[in-house]
């Protein structure tokens, strides 16, 4: 079940969703004209307090050819909490209840038929497992009665020895590059990343095993119930985690619009590259937020090519929520002046684990 608010106020609405809409959410289009679109994004989030590491007893090297933090994010990590709550590593949200692995999401949707994004093996092992026939399909549109218990999707499992083992999933149709019965070192190309199995966005799962229990690659072995932060003995390599930046709050996503916007059609790329006429009948200014917790302050301005503002809005973020979609407009009354809109959004976390300022500014201009 799912809940949003829409306030409308002298030609301007703000529209607030803590869930995913349904398929059936749909906006209206609009005429197609030319139009450029350019994103900016600014991060202050800190490197992750590494302190004196011990040894990994499985060093991982990246299972995933892309730069965390610019064109890829994980946006889901294990879930710590043995209840029916849900506490990722750094004591936040960035999880779901049951959560077995890392999700590393790919910042641009379009990238499944563009370009592709290998899958890596993660450490030295032997395949056991291979699946590569199921489509690469939403599964909003596919339903999950189509899966047959096969959520993984495409997807690989790797026996490294002493009770270790590693799965990947949601790989592209076609494209496992490896057999069961092959041996594989730390950083072959496994396949590429999809949209396979119970996935709503484009982006590979990765977990760890050992003695067949699940095991968070930031904390390693020897986790100390309710602590915060990264483990003694991680699994990642110490390289690999100097990359990583705890990323929440994310501004996974924002841009400009011609019409309501959708978070199927955000997760499709749909709203990427929009084609906006000057008569469309309403500029929307989307946004995509990941990890929000209590306290957290964001805000949204949407100018026009004058400097004016179209609309606004803030909050303070009242508790944790993991996915937060939110649009504001203006509807128009006339054509739209020609010009450069801008859209800015900001998140603040204050204080606690993950401080930091990040700010996502786009740019629509209109001929």
């Amino acid at each position: 079940m799912y809940i949003a608010f829409v306030m409308l106020v002298g030609g301007a609405f703000v529209w607030f969703m803590t869930a995913l809409l349904s398929p059936e959410d749909q906006g209206r289009p609009t005429q197609a004209m030319a139009s450029e679109t350019s994103t900016a994004h600014v991060s202050e989030q800190a490197p992750l307090d590494l302190g004196a590491l011990e040894p990994s007893p499985l060093p991982l090297s990246m299972p995933i050819a892309c730069d965390p933090g610019v064109d890829c994010w994980p946006l889901k990590y294990v879930d710590l909490d043995p209840t029916k709550g849900r506490r990722d590593y750094q004591c936040g949200a960035m999880t779901v209840d049951g959560h077995k692995g890392i999700d590393f999401a790919i910042s641009d949707p379009r990238r499944l038929n563009r370009d592709e994004v290998p899958v890596l093996a993660a450490a030295t092992g032997k395949v056991v497992g291979v699946r590569d026939e199921m489509p690469d399909v939403n599964i909003r549109i596919a339903g999950k009665e189509s899966l047959k218990g096969r959520d993984c999707g495409n997807g690989i499992r790797i026996d490294h020895g002493g009770g270790w083992v590693s799965q990947y999933c949601h790989l592209k149709r076609g494209s496992v590059a490896v057999k069961a019965g092959d041996t594989v070192v730390s950083g072959d190309r496994l396949g590429f990343v999809g949209l396979s199995g119970s996935t709503e966005f484009l982006h590979l799962h990765v977990q760890f095993e050992k003695d067949g229990k699940v095991v968070d690659p930031f904390v390693g072995l020897d986790a100390d119930e309710g602590a915060c932060g990264i483990g003694k003995a991680p699994l990642w390599k110490e390289t690999v985690l100097r990359k990583f930046r705890y990323s929440a709050p994310l501004i996974q996503a924002s841009g400009i619009a011609g019409e309501v916007p959708d978070t199927l059609g955000v997760v499709e790329g749909k709203f990427t590259d929009p084609d906006i006429s000057a008569n469309a009948p309403l500029l929307v200014l989307w946004t995509d937020l990941y990890g929000l917790r209590k306290g957290d302050r964001v805000s949204m301005r949407f100018t026009a090519p004058d400097g004016g503002v179209l609309t606004e809005t803030e909050w303070v973020q009242e508790k944790p929520q993991l996915r937060t979609f939110k649009y504001i407009g203006k509807k128009s009354r006339s054509d739209w002046p020609k010009g450069t809109y801008r859209g800015l959004v900001q998140v603040e976390r204050p204080s606690g684990p993950g401080k930091n300022h990040t700010v996502q500014s786009v740019d629509l201009r209109i001929d």
